[in-house]
């Protein structure tokens, strides 16, 4: 059974320890760096423990408007774990739009990653009085505004709950979580009118992981899964929470535009996307393919075939019969 939201990377990482869970990739030098489990449950400690040390309660609503990056993923498990609720928002969204999003889920925590989610965040923030008291910044990066007194970056933010005070209180509430706590609310885009807030809650979670086991066997702790999509798309959510349930590794793409490249140089095993993502690299594939010449379209194809065995079979599950046409 999938252990409860609060709990699963503490879980994981008495299983895998030091072992990479999330791969990112450093902006500044194009390298991609490991996590470990043992750092990522860490993280997702200290920030739990933060949050309460803040004064965030029980089932208390708050936001997270940002890209996908590795803080993310620490502060949606941290939410997880001190029971409260996370809401995400996209990382392209207007400031009236989180505003409204603000307003409408009464969020006065709201953490934000790039300068972007910060200048939009903080214009909200000025506009809407006493509702957003705080904004916890992800990128170190990003410049303040000089008239801003209340905005911290996300590392001196979990430095609050580094007590034991605040560890104790923390322990408490993942022992107290259950599955008819709410975990996410996603808001609806707002075409048809307002957006509306879709409540998810731990049991839908642990619902989805278990059909997810029973249907997809194969993905494996041997798989490296790409998270593109951002983690406000609940396809992108589902997905990337059942790759870490199965032990998978996540290579997090942060910016959509250099999918291309990161694809390249992750090679990953897995991806989730929408229909429209797969049928442009289809075409595309094809019409390099068609275009080439006759010897080299049968080798492309020999290729082709040789891939999804390796990746499908022998990669995946360690059994070499039928890779490459053999059996031991």
């Amino acid at each position: 059974m999938t252990p409860h939201f609060a709990e699963l990377i503490h879980h994981q990482a008495e299983r895998y320890g030091q072992r990479v869970a999330l791969l990112h990739r450093d902006p500044r030098t194009g390298k991609w760096l490991g996590i470990s489990w043992n750092a990522f449950a860490d993280r997702v400690r200290l920030t739990s423990q933060a949050l309460i040390e803040y004064g965030i309660g029980v089932q208390e609503n708050i936001g997270i408007y940002a890209p996908n990056m590795p803080q993310y993923f620490y502060t949606a498990f941290g939410a997880y774990g001190a029971r409260a609720v996370e809401v995400p928002m996209y990382p392209t969204g207007s400031p009236d739009q989180i505003k409204y999003i603000v307003r409408d889920a009464n969020i006065r925590l709201l953490f934000v990653g790039e300068q972007q989610q910060y200048n939009n965040a903080y214009k909200a923030q000025q506009e809407m009085g006493d509702t957003l008291r705080k904004i916890v910044i992800f990128d170190r990066s990003v410049v303040r505004y000089p008239t801003d007194e209340t905005s911290v970056f996300f590392e001196e933010f979990v430095r609050l709950g580094d007590n034991a005070r605040a560890e104790t209180a923390a322990r408490i509430r993942r022992n107290e979580a259950t599955d008819d706590d709410v975990a996410l609310i996603i808001y609806t885009s707002g075409t048809t009118g307002e957006p509306k807030g879709v409540v998810i809650t731990h049991a839908n979670f642990r619902e989805m992981m278990r059909i997810h086991t029973l249907r997809l066997p194969m993905v494996t702790e041997r798989d490296l899964s790409m998270c593109f999509l951002p983690l406000v798309h609940i396809f992108e959510k589902g997905w990337t929470n059942f790759c870490l349930c199965r032990g998978v590794r996540i290579a997090i793409n942060r910016d959509p535009k250099m999918i291309r490249q990161t694809l390249l140089e992750v090679r990953p095993t897995l991806m989730c996307n929408v229909p429209r993502f797969w049928e442009k690299v289809y075409a595309g594939a094809n019409e390099r393919l068609t275009r080439a010449a006759g010897p080299m379209q049968r080798l492309l194809r020999d290729a082709l075939r040789t891939g999804r065995e390796y990746v499908l079979n022998y990669r995946r599950t360690g059994d070499p019969v039928g890779y490459m046409g053999t059996s031991t």
